[in-house]
């Protein structure tokens, strides 16, 4: 079982702080969606030769259905700079949240259509041009389902799937896991991710309150056992809120994860 954090979460002033913390205490990889970005690739190149962790991900933005045509364009354009970033860097795939907000951005059209449809359809427009480049360079795109109360185009991992069978192309655009998200939205968690068998290409990890997993009620158990039987063998990153001592803490969550997931 190979452990990620996400960047920010991390203690740490420093890209190289940071990844000596996540040595010292035990975890695998980083995902990269804070100022780290924002560094020449040639310095992240040699920030991560010099460690072990390895680069689960990258983010590769939010704006895809932006209403201004203009901010969509710059969202496209960072998003393939990320998968070039990713390539040169050695970073396992890059992330991608297709909205925020509770509905559509863009207008209702009604009769003609809607503007959940229209935002959906846009979507997969601009995923059929992102697509071939990632696949190109290699790099594996994550598409996360986010719940109701932050998104609304893609909540379950079928609306993923579904998605993503409508971009077809490469097969490298996948789904992502997030157990925070599934608690939420998925009937059956185990019954949604053997669904996904194959697709599922990255996992987050968070408990039912968001706090590190084993500090909430969710059963992580069936869910990592559907994962184990459709063969996954990515990361599981943390996405949660820390605690005052996060060493221990996180040493901690690690340790019950590995009971559960042994146990599946």
């Amino acid at each position: 079982m190979k452990f990620a954090m996400r960047e920010m979460m991390i203690p740490g002033a420093t890209l190289p702080e940071r990844l000596t913390w996540l040595e010292r205490t035990g975890l695998d990889a980083i995902e990269l969606h804070g100022p780290a970005l924002a560094l020449p690739p040639a310095e992240l190149r040699a920030i991560f030769d010099d460690s072990p962790i390895a680069l689960a991900s990258l983010d590769g933005g939010v704006g895809l259905l932006d209403p201004d045509p203009a901010k969509r364009a710059m969202t496209k354009e960072q998003i393939r700079a990320r998968i070039d970033l990713a390539g040169a860097i050695g970073a396992r795939g890059v992330l991608l949240v297709p909205q925020f907000g509770r509905g559509p951005a863009l207008p209702d059209l009604a009769p003609l259509t809607s503007g959940a449809d229209l935002e959906r359809a846009l979507l997969i427009a601009q995923l059929k041009e992102l697509v071939p480049v990632a696949a190109a360079a290699g790099i594996p795109l994550y598409l996360e389902p986010l719940n109701r109360y932050e998104a609304y185009i893609v909540n379950r991992i079928e609306q993923g799937m579904a998605i993503a069978a409508e971009v077809a192309g490469e097969g490298n655009l996948g789904v992502m896991a997030d157990f925070f998200h599934m608690g939420i939205e998925e009937v059956d968690i185990a019954a949604s991710v053997r669904a996904a068998a194959g697709r599922i290409v990255h996992v987050h990890v968070a408990d039912s309150n968001r706090l590190l997993p084993g500090r909430g009620h969710l059963d992580f158990g069936p869910g990592f056992a559907a994962l184990k039987a459709g063969g996954y063998d990515g990361y599981h990153g943390f996405e949660c809120r820390l605690d005052d001592a996060p060493n221990a803490a996180v040493a901690a969550s690690m340790a019950y994860l590995r009971r559960v997931h042994d146990a599946a």
